[in-house]
């Protein structure tokens, strides 16, 4: 199964077995259980791009970015991390409704994963 880039994803789920850091679009509730159950899964939040869903596209707003720990972090810092994460998605919804969650492995990012913005 592949990500599709016209849907927001409802699951954590998704998310994690997809590998849909980066690129994923993902609804309020589930970005905030990818921020919670990010550590158990060996990932610290990097960033969260928030913006609008405007079927079928996504508006990425300047306004509604964070930016944390970049690897490489220990379980504890990270766990502190992706709460602050959290955080910051239920203090900007609404008015953003659609999330981008940027999430590489706690041990630092894989070699050719994008990343380091």
């Amino acid at each position: 199964m592949t990500i599709d880039h016209f849907r927001v994803y409802d699951s954590s789920d998704d998310f994690f077995s997809l590998d849909g850091s980066i690129v994923m679009k993902l609804s309020t509730d589930a970005a905030i259980a990818v921020c919670e159950l990010a550590v158990q899964h060996g990932l610290v939040v990097a960033r969260i791009e928030g913006g609008i869903w405007h079927f079928p596209g996504f508006e990425a707003r300047f306004d509604c970015i964070w930016d944390g720990a970049g690897p490489p972090v220990d379980p504890g810092a990270a766990e502190r991390n992706n709460q602050r994460a959290a955080e910051f998605i239920r203090s900007e919804s609404p008015p953003h409704d659609v999330f981008v969650v940027t999430s590489p492995p706690m041990t630092g990012w894989k070699p050719g994963q994008r990343g380091g913005f």
